[in-house]
Protein backbone atom coordinates (compact mmCIF):
# COMPACT_ATOMS: atom_id res chain seq x y z
CA UNK A 1 0.00 0.00 0.00
CA UNK A 2 2.91 2.35 0.61
CA UNK A 3 4.29 4.21 -2.34
CA UNK A 4 7.96 4.89 -2.96
CA UNK A 5 8.71 8.44 -4.00
CA UNK A 6 12.29 9.60 -4.36
CA UNK A 7 11.30 12.98 -5.79
CA UNK A 8 9.23 14.86 -3.23
CA UNK A 9 8.55 18.44 -2.23
CA UNK A 10 7.65 17.62 1.39
CA UNK A 11 9.39 15.08 3.60
CA UNK A 12 8.92 13.88 7.17
CA UNK A 13 11.92 12.30 8.87
CA UNK A 14 11.43 9.27 11.06
CA UNK A 15 13.84 8.76 13.94
CA UNK A 16 15.84 6.09 12.14
CA UNK A 17 16.54 8.47 9.25
CA UNK A 18 18.10 10.97 11.65
CA UNK A 19 20.12 8.29 13.41
CA UNK A 20 21.43 7.09 10.03
CA UNK A 21 22.74 10.61 9.40
CA UNK A 22 24.09 11.44 12.84
CA UNK A 23 25.69 8.04 13.40
CA UNK A 24 27.14 8.03 9.86
CA UNK A 25 25.51 4.77 8.87
CA UNK A 26 24.83 3.56 5.31
CA UNK A 27 22.39 6.00 3.72
CA UNK A 28 23.78 9.04 5.61
CA UNK A 29 24.56 10.93 2.40
CA UNK A 30 20.93 10.56 1.25
CA UNK A 31 19.66 11.95 4.54
CA UNK A 32 22.17 14.79 4.34
CA UNK A 33 20.98 15.62 0.83
CA UNK A 34 17.36 15.91 2.02
CA UNK A 35 18.34 17.97 5.08
CA UNK A 36 20.35 20.34 2.89
CA UNK A 37 17.37 20.73 0.53
CA UNK A 38 15.24 21.65 3.54
CA UNK A 39 17.89 24.14 4.67
CA UNK A 40 17.95 25.74 1.19
CA UNK A 41 14.12 25.78 1.26
CA UNK A 42 13.92 23.64 -1.86
CA UNK A 43 11.63 21.25 0.00
CA UNK A 44 9.60 21.39 3.22
CA UNK A 45 10.91 19.20 6.03
CA UNK A 46 8.98 18.02 9.07
CA UNK A 47 9.74 16.16 12.28
CA UNK A 48 7.16 15.10 14.84
CA UNK A 49 8.02 16.27 18.33
CA UNK A 50 7.58 12.62 19.38
CA UNK A 51 10.34 11.58 16.96
CA UNK A 52 12.52 14.46 18.16
CA UNK A 53 12.15 13.17 21.73
CA UNK A 54 12.98 9.63 20.60
CA UNK A 55 16.05 10.85 18.68
CA UNK A 56 17.33 12.87 21.65
CA UNK A 57 16.89 10.09 24.21
CA UNK A 58 18.60 7.51 21.99
CA UNK A 59 21.59 9.80 21.40
CA UNK A 60 21.58 10.93 25.04
CA UNK A 61 22.02 7.34 26.20
CA UNK A 62 25.30 7.33 24.28
CA UNK A 63 26.50 10.81 25.27
CA UNK A 64 24.41 13.57 26.89
CA UNK A 65 26.59 16.40 25.56
CA UNK A 66 26.48 14.98 22.05
CA UNK A 67 22.67 14.76 22.21
CA UNK A 68 22.36 18.47 22.95
CA UNK A 69 24.76 19.39 20.13
CA UNK A 70 23.03 17.07 17.65
CA UNK A 71 19.63 18.53 18.53
CA UNK A 72 20.90 22.08 17.94
CA UNK A 73 22.48 20.99 14.67
CA UNK A 74 19.28 19.27 13.58
CA UNK A 75 17.18 22.35 14.31
CA UNK A 76 19.61 24.46 12.26
CA UNK A 77 18.45 22.65 9.11
CA UNK A 78 15.09 24.37 9.53
CA UNK A 79 12.81 21.39 9.95
CA UNK A 80 9.33 22.26 11.16
CA UNK A 81 8.89 20.51 14.51
CA UNK A 82 5.28 19.31 14.46
CA UNK A 83 3.62 19.41 17.90
CA UNK A 84 0.89 17.04 19.03
CA UNK A 85 -1.77 19.73 19.30
CA UNK A 86 -3.79 18.77 16.25
CA UNK A 87 -6.56 16.32 17.21
CA UNK A 88 -6.44 14.86 13.71
CA UNK A 89 -2.69 14.11 14.00
CA UNK A 90 -2.83 12.16 17.24
CA UNK A 91 -5.98 10.34 16.12
CA UNK A 92 -4.28 9.22 12.89
CA UNK A 93 -1.27 8.08 14.95
CA UNK A 94 -3.54 6.18 17.35
CA UNK A 95 -5.33 4.52 14.43
CA UNK A 96 -2.04 3.46 12.84
CA UNK A 97 -0.81 2.11 16.18
CA UNK A 98 -4.04 0.21 16.83
CA UNK A 99 -4.10 -1.47 13.41
CA UNK A 100 -0.41 -2.05 12.67
CA UNK A 101 2.74 -3.32 14.38
CA UNK A 102 4.39 0.09 14.85
CA UNK A 103 6.13 1.76 17.75
CA UNK A 104 4.33 4.85 19.02
CA UNK A 105 7.06 7.08 17.57
CA UNK A 106 6.77 5.35 14.17
CA UNK A 107 3.00 5.85 14.31
CA UNK A 108 3.54 9.59 14.86
CA UNK A 109 6.07 9.80 12.01
CA UNK A 110 3.60 8.09 9.67
CA UNK A 111 0.69 10.22 10.90
CA UNK A 112 2.72 13.39 10.38
CA UNK A 113 3.45 12.31 6.80
CA UNK A 114 -0.23 11.58 6.18
CA UNK A 115 -1.50 14.83 7.72
CA UNK A 116 1.17 16.96 6.00
CA UNK A 117 0.68 15.04 2.71
CA UNK A 118 4.41 14.41 2.67
CA UNK A 119 6.72 11.50 1.96
CA UNK A 120 8.22 9.70 4.95
CA UNK A 121 12.02 9.26 4.92
CA UNK A 122 12.78 5.83 6.39
CA UNK A 123 15.72 3.50 6.87
CA UNK A 124 13.86 0.23 6.93
CA UNK A 125 10.34 0.32 5.60
CA UNK A 126 8.88 -3.01 6.73
CA UNK A 127 6.78 -1.44 9.48
CA UNK A 128 5.31 1.13 7.07
CA UNK A 129 4.45 -1.17 4.14
CA UNK A 130 0.76 -1.52 5.03
CA UNK A 131 0.17 2.22 5.38
CA UNK A 132 -1.11 4.43 2.62
CA UNK A 133 1.80 6.88 2.68
CA UNK A 134 4.63 7.68 0.31
CA UNK A 135 8.07 6.46 1.42
CA UNK A 136 11.60 7.64 0.67
CA UNK A 137 13.90 4.69 1.28
CA UNK A 138 17.30 5.72 2.55
CA UNK A 139 19.01 2.32 2.40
Amino acid sequence: MSRENGNCSKVVFDTEALLIFYLDEPGASKVQSYLEKVQRREINGYLSVVNLAEFVYIVQRRDAYSAEEKEKNLRAFGLEIVPVLDNNLWRVAANFKAKHALSLADAFAAATAKVKRASLAVGRDQEYKQLDISLVKLR
